[in-house]
């Protein structure tokens, strides 16, 4: 940093010289007694000259009479203090403090030191300390002003803009005409962006026949600010026809010629710096950006690499004390893949310069680069309240928020963007991309069709195109943009594989084949296309030739993790749980700080039936990130298979405290709350949820549920007309959950019209079956029968219609039908347990006791930790005279869902039948009590009344 403020100095300068003059004698050394006369003369008129040339500007000059000065006598007072002064000037704040406190030790008078003191602190930012040293006083009253005009700018370095403006204030009463003062006040005002009442301070500083370049060099960056670069450019010329040697001056001319293009002009004041002093590391900066505009990137380079070693060389307090330095070493850092070296630089430059705008662009960048989108967020969510609409920040928050998942928030801020500039091709190409993370692939495309029309040539709107087509599933469309492409590139490995993945999605395998392996082809080592190609061979049938070909790979590319992966994937599929846990261990073993590698360890631990070590290495994934919400969640989750409701509970409150996305992290926890049977704390959760997020549609459906179960007719459909202001148009589920809220109100009229209501949208299963359940509590039996015939015939593969349909026959007494058709069911899909159930459950009606046992213990076996089928399986056995067989079965079941009053109901008859009546009352009581409805309850009701009177 350079100090322009020359004509105080000057004034101040004869005050401490004329002190110095008549200083008492002081302690003299051994080395002072040494010097003769002729070297006394010697330093006495070298010293004049140093001053003349000091006064005239010639800081160069200057500075070698002082050097030739001290050379003759060390100790000569006021040729340090005038050294003190030229090391302020060039910004050397340390340098400066050791000179003024030889000074001081020996005799100078610290009154008349204390404003150069008060400089180098503030050269140094030390402003805390400035504030304890130096304070007012009743000394001349132009050295009071100076004084409280160096506690502003300390107390604005320190950030605390109100007490600055008072000490700014505090100045200009003791000095009215003391325009520094009211320049430090301009200042206060801007970074509260009042740029108005700046330029009016400005403006009046200005006013003066001897104006402060300061002045018009804080008018420039103003206008900058604006992004009124003319204006800020005759800004400067003012200063600098004040005073033409200022560096800061040059410096803003050369940035605002480059903006500006005008290299030639930029390159002259570069220049000048340069030749005054040639180490000058953002005057060479600017020559490196001038140098390259010209094609000769070498020398570019060069000079960037002779920046930041001059950066590297510079001590801290000197960095500290031109904050721009920490700036421009994040810069020439960042040019050069520092990112660590650039992210520490730039986050020391904006302690000092906290509301510098390009550079919490270039920071929120880095720390995107650097795999950190939560600081990119915060650094960049900054920058967009201090300047909003600035469509770069914008567009930057709508990427930082596509990569921490937050889809909606991503598609505000890119939709600002484009409203901003409507024909930008990048803007629209990059809300295409929100879209497309949002599942709106219409509007992706028609984004990506606008954005084609301003730029033709641009292959990655034509690569987004083409994927947003194949994600909607107009694979034609895809596959031709890509023919196109690749007919351009016939040997780009990179388009082959795309291409292949498209002709593969249309049906098309042998084409995607032969795509993948001329991909592989050209690039003997490509692993999209080696993996592509053991995905279909495992697809063909032949999943030993897709593990022989990765683990050849493997050899070659021992620590490739992503193969042991595929191989994992590939070991899952076969239900060898031991080899797809052996290979997700070793993926892991070489990258542990990838979180989706841990999820296929914890897959991997879970296939294996141990919880104990997916939470212990889960855990020690923690230890490491300890601020990772889904590494929390994924806690919570396996806290929940191992039974531990409090502990997953507390797992998900973790996830919420670090979530970005609070409002789906408190969803999270409503569910598992909800798991834990605590409604209460759930319902409070989901209304946090919801005023996080008053767009998210799961709470609000989680919340509607609850009112379903409670009848809670105001409550509930207040709620789905909120969900329906926040619904797609075409949305049918508001209208299948007041479907739900009517069948709980057994409001069968209002509930029928609902669900055909949501069936207006398009075919809907929920809506089917919400009428079947109308029509079946209403009496309407045969009408719900037709409806699913109806269904059945129009999605003869849907297993929820044709085991509905199954069921109604069975209720409307239709037997033999039933029975018919779950067999046909069974012809279709022998070894689905449902259907097994189901068929076990209808036969034994019928009489066919034999079938329905051989049906019941398949489904068992196939599925042995399933309540329903536990529960089929032992009541049959009851019912057949086998309730020893039966007792532990129903045990089981009710273990793994005890609410269910069904299980309850045949747990008490099998009971019953053991001779342990007063056991068997108890439980069927717990049955009737239920809410729950199920076929037997009226059977149940009756026995328990037989049995109370017996």
């Amino acid at each position: 940093m350079h100090w322009n403020e020359e004509k105080s100095l000057r004034s101040i300068g004869l005050i401490i010289l004329c002190a110095c003059l008549i200083f008492t004698a002081p302690l003299s050394s051994p080395q002072a007694h040494a010097i003769t006369n002729v070297q006394s003369r010697q330093a006495e008129e070298a010293y004049e000259k140093a001053l003349i040339s000091f006064h005239d500007g010639k800081i160069k000059t200057a500075k070698i009479h002082l050097k030739n000065a001290l050379k003759a006598n060390p100790g000569h007072l006021p040729c340090r203090i005038l050294l003190a002064e030229i090391l302020i000037r060039e910004g050397d704040g340390a340098g400066a403090e050791i000179e003024l406190n030889y000074v001081r030790e020996r005799g100078a008078d610290y009154n008349s030191l204390i404003v150069l003191f008060g400089y180098s602190y503030i050269l140094q930012n030390k402003n805390k300390y400035l504030l304890e040293v130096i304070r007012d006083g009743n000394r001349d009253s132009n050295i009071e002003a100076e004084i409280s005009y160096l506690r502003g700018r300390a107390y604005f370095g320190y950030k605390k803009l109100a007490n600055a403006r008072r000490s700014y204030q505090q100045a200009l009463d003791l000095n009215p005409f003391f325009q520094k003062a009211r320049i430090g006040l301009a200042q206060v005002a801007a970074v509260h962006k009042r740029y108005d009442l700046a330029m009016e301070y400005i403006d009046h500083a200005l006013d003066v026949a001897d104006p402060e370049p300061a002045a018009w060099v804080l008018k420039a960056k103003i206008y900058k600010q604006l992004e009124f670069n003319q204006k800020a450019i005759d800004a400067i010329n003012e200063a600098l026809a004040i005073d033409g040697d200022n560096i800061l001056s040059r410096l803003t001319r050369a940035t605002l010629y480059i903006d500006r293009r005008k290299f030639d002009d930029a390159e002259k004041d570069v220049d000048f710096i340069l030749d005054k002093y040639p180490r000058e590391p953002r005057a060479k900066y600017l020559k490196a950006i001038i140098i390259a505009t010209r094609g000769d990137i070498a020398l570019s380079k060069s000079s960037m690499t002779e920046i930041i070693n001059i950066l590297r060389s510079l001590p801290p307090a000197m960095m500290n004390a031109n904050p721009t330095y920490h700036y421009l070493a994040g810069l020439t850092n960042f040019q050069f893949g520092n990112l660590d070296e650039a992210r520490e630089n730039l986050q020391k430059y904006l302690k000092y310069e906290k509301n510098d705008i390009s550079a919490m662009r270039l920071l929120g960048a880095l720390e995107l680069q650097a795999g950190d989108p939560l600081a990119a967020n915060v650094i960049l969510s900054k920058a967009d309240r201090n300047q909003p609409d600035n469509p770069t920040i914008l567009t930057m928050l709508g990427l930082v928020s596509l990569e921490l998942g937050n889809v909606d928030k991503a598609n505000r801020y890119l939709e600002a963007v484009t409203r901003l500039l409507p024909e930008s091709s990048r803007g629209l190409t990059n809300l295409a991309r929100g879209k497309i993370a949002a599942g709106s692939f219409g509007a992706a495309i028609g984004n990506l069709l606008k954005a084609e029309q301003h730029n033709l040539d641009d292959v990655d709107i034509k690569l987004l195109l083409a994927k947003a087509y194949q994600k909607s599933g107009q694979y034609d469309k895809a596959i031709a943009i890509l023919h196109k492409l690749k007919e351009k590139q016939p040997e780009n490995v990179y388009l082959l594989n795309l291409y292949g993945t498209a002709v593969g999605l249309a049906g098309d395998l042998a084409g995607a084949r032969k795509n993948y392996e001329k991909a592989l082809k050209l690039d003997k080592d490509n692993i999209t296309s080696l993996i592509h190609l053991s995905r279909m061979d495992v697809i063909e049938g032949k999943p030993q030739n897709a593990i022989k070909v990765l683990r050849r790979q493997l050899e070659k590319m021992p620590d490739d993790y992503g193969l042991m992966i595929e191989l994992g994937n590939i070991y899952k599929l076969l239900k060898d749980s031991r080899n797809a846990l052996f290979w997700y261990k070793k993926a892991h073993s070489i990258n542990s700080k990838d979180f989706a590698i841990l999820q296929h360890l914890v897959d991997g631990y879970l296939l294996n039936a141990d919880i104990a070590s997916a939470l212990k290495i889960t855990t020690e994934f923690i230890d490491h990130f300890p601020k990772h919400t889904r590494a929390y969640s994924l806690r919570g989750q396996l806290f929940q298979k191992a039974a531990k409701p409090g502990e997953a509970i507390r797992n998900y409150e973790l996830a919420v405290e670090y979530a970005i996305k609070r409002g789906d992290a408190l969803l999270a926890l409503a569910n598992a709350q909800m798991k834990a049977n605590d409604h209460k704390a759930a319902r409070k959760t989901l209304w946090k949820a919801v005023a996080w997020d008053p767009n998210l549609a799961g709470a609000y459906i989680a919340l509607i549920r609850m009112t379903i179960k409670d009848a809670d007719r105001r409550n509930g459909f207040d709620l789905i007309r909120h969900l329906r202001s926040i619904s797609e148009q075409d949305n049918s589920f508001p209208d299948i959950l007041t479907g739900d809220l009517n069948m709980a109100l057994k409001d069968y009229g209002q509930a029928e019209k609902a669900y055909l209501a949501a069936l207006g949208n398009g075919d809907n299963p929920l809506a089917v079956m919400g009428l079947h359940q109308v029509y079946q509590k209403s009496g309407h039996i045969k009408k719900a029968i037709a409806m699913l015939e109806n269904w059945h015939g129009k999605y003869p593969n849907n297993i929820m219609f044709a085991m509905s349909l199954g069921n109604a026959y069975k209720k409307d007494g239709q037997i033999e039908r039933s029975v018919a058709f779950h067999e046909k069911l069974l012809a279709d899909n022998p070894r689905m347990p449902i259907i097994l159930n189901n068929a076990a459950s209808v036969n034994f009606t019928a009489g066919n006791k034999d079938k329905a046992l051989k049906y019941a213990r398949l489904a068992n076996e196939i599925m042995p930790d399933n309540a329903n089928i536990l529960d089929t399986l032992a009541w049959i056995k009851s019912r057949r005279g086998n309730p020893e067989d039966a007792l532990p079965l129903l045990r089981k079941a009710l273990i793994l869902r005890y609410s269910d009053p069904e299980i309850k109901y045949h747990l008490a008859m099998t009971l019953d039948k053991l001779g342990r009546r007063g056991e068997a009352r108890r439980m069927l009581a717990e049955s009737t009590r239920s809410k729950a409805t199920f076929p037997e309850k009226d059977a149940a009701r009756e026995t328990l009344r037989q049995w109370q009177e017996n």
